[in-house]
């Protein structure tokens, strides 16, 4: 091979693997302004009376980016079976051709071609194969689209189930947002998801049990379609910390990676780890101070995870890191 071949060809492969670009999207799960968890006290929105949810869980589909003057991306295939958890991540895939996102585009619900399926069809880990508690209504009916039960009233000796599913009911919404480069390559998309809004407009201080395409059902995913989601161009990070934060090695190998930082001694500083699912496996207190590391005392699988800085209980930065075979 000549040199002006050569160097066409490692031109060609510099410009595809500068191109790869991994999307991720973020679903920040909030109850108003408190971080979303199972169990707690929350106000109706009404503001008439206190709730809890005791089970909460929804289908998105359809995924779809927009970018770069309006091209479209379609994420195909791919059903996120979303349980609230800190800062859920979701890999969107690679794709080079992203660079600037105008909006993204996605349905609660699963979409009809999907809808009446056999769930036994699919590998056990797929969010359609069966589920505990079942996300599937039948054959005929399809999946539930959405599943929020929980407690009201007076002690919360009410109880209310929500199930909601049928074709006529798949909500789409887009919106207008951007990516936030978190490194050279992978961008994220930032969305802020306030579960207290899927009850405006539904009551049930006095218990309510609403399983079906009607009523109730229909409000909580219109208020899924029109006022749960709401787009952060920087959710993960928040603009008045003043600190550094930082994992090395990253990607890592054979070594524990250590988190590397510098945070004023006026808050309290935790650190906490999940996986691209958003299950929380790791915590840990941390000091304050100037040119600080410590080391995750934890074996790792090979994956990726994201490393959460949380201070005075909020999340105000995150680190994605990869653990090598």
């Amino acid at each position: 091979m000549n040199k002006i071949a050569l160097l066409l060809v490692f031109l060609a492969a510099f410009t595809t693997a500068k191109a790869q670009n991994e999307v991720m999207l973020h679903l920040a799960p909030r109850l108003g302004n408190a971080v979303f968890s199972l169990n707690t006290a929350i106000n109706h929105p009404s503001g008439a009376y206190q709730l809890k949810y005791t089970r909460f869980e929804y289908y998105i589909s359809e995924i779809k980016i927009t970018h770069d003057g309006g091209q479209v991306t379609p994420v195909t295939g791919m059903h996120l079976l979303v349980r609230p958890a800190l800062d859920s991540m979701y890999s969107l895939g690679q794709m080079p051709t992203v660079q600037n996102v105008e909006s993204i585009t996605f349905s609660v619900g699963v979409e009809q071609a999907f809808n009446h399926l056999d769930p036994a069809s699919y590998p056990a880990n797929d969010p359609l194969a069966p589920q505990n508690p079942s996300m599937q209504w039948g054959w005929t009916a399809g999946y539930r689209f959405a599943a929020v039960e929980g407690v009201a009233g007076t002690n919360f000796a009410q109880t209310f189930e929500i199930h909601a599913l049928g074709d006529a009911n798949y909500k789409t919404q887009t919106l207008s947002t951007v990516a936030e480069q978190v490194t050279a390559s992978m961008k994220m998309i930032h969305l802020i998801a306030d579960y207290r809004q899927v009850m405006k407009s539904i009551t049930v201080s006095g218990g309510l049990i609403s399983h079906g395409t009607t009523g109730a059902a229909v409000t909580l995913l219109n208020n899924f379609k029109n006022i749960v989601f709401t787009a952060e161009t920087s959710a993960v990070i928040d603009p008045s910390f003043t600190g550094s934060f930082s994992i090395s090695p990253n990607p890592a190998q054979y070594i524990q990676p250590k988190v590397n930082y510098s945070l004023s001694t006026d808050a309290n500083y935790q650190l906490s780890l999940t996986d691209m699912a958003g299950k929380t496996i790791y915590t840990q207190q941390i000091s304050a101070g100037e040119n600080q590391s410590i080391q995750l005392e934890r074996t790792f699988s090979a994956g990726v995870y994201f490393v959460h800085l949380w201070q005075n209980g909020r999340p105000v930065a995150i680190e994605k890191l990869v653990i090598l075979n």
